[in-house]
């Protein structure tokens, strides 16, 4: 009788999760309760998704220590784009050069540290994707929940009021209310940021694990040395 696999996605995904010290053990436990104790209890679609939750736990215990500091920076970034001085200008002036190295930094420490833990270079661009699987939904988040009372600050403040009343008339668009424009705003910042976010994880992140494993093969020779 043919024995029943996990999905063969979180499956592979393991591989690349777990200590490079632990690894056979730990996969080899996890299957083994997935076929002879979850598979029989739950029934195979259970099952599965119970599998998928062991995965993700194994991935965000490893790095939610980054994942805090990810969400952060965008959170702060966010405060200060929406708390502008009436000229515009930001209460944190090098906002956006702070926002970009920081979220770059964290990717790239992630894929780093990925590639350290793991002793494979798909270690760290997992560890960098992970991030961004957790940062741009929690941007949607984040703007769902805090939507309507940033809108009304910004709609006081001369400098949105005046980005408003430009983006409609460059648009040929009339009748639109202050709430619609920064609603759909929000909603391309949000879509444009992703795609920036997507390209900086899986960059940064291989930047960083070649990083990590220059840094590994270094100190190896030097102590063999």
């Amino acid at each position: 009788m043919t024995m029943p696999n996990p999905p063969m996605f979180p499956q592979a995904l393991l591989g690349v999760l777990v200590r490079a010290d632990t690894r056979d053990a730990v996969c080899g436990d996890l299957l083994e309760e997935y076929r002879e104790s979850r598979i029989p209890a739950l029934g195979k679609f259970r099952a599965d998704v119970w599998y998928w939750r062991q995965v993700l736990g194994i991935w965000l215990r490893a790095y939610w220590w980054l994942v805090v500091p990810g969400i952060l920076v965008l959170i702060v970034g966010d405060i200060f784009n929406t708390f502008r001085a009436p000229s515009g200008a930001s209460y944190l002036p090098i906002r956006q050069q702070y926002e970009l190295f920081a979220v770059v930094g964290v990717f790239a420490i992630a894929g780093a540290y990925g590639r350290w833990r793991t002793q494979q270079f798909s270690g760290g661009q997992i560890a960098a994707l992970g991030m961004f699987a957790i940062m741009w939904p929690f941007m949607a988040i984040w703007w769902s929940a805090t939507f309507y009372p940033f809108a009304h600050v910004q709609q006081s403040n001369p400098y949105w009021i005046e980005a408003w009343q430009w983006s409609t008339e460059h648009a040929h668009v009339t009748g639109e209310s202050f709430v619609d424009w920064i609603f759909w705003d929000n909603i391309g910042a949000w879509l444009i940021g992703g795609v920036a976010m997507l390209f900086a994880s899986i960059v940064s992140g291989g930047v960083g694990s070649a990083l990590g494993m220059i840094t590994t093969r270094r100190s190896a020779a030097t102590h063999n040395s």
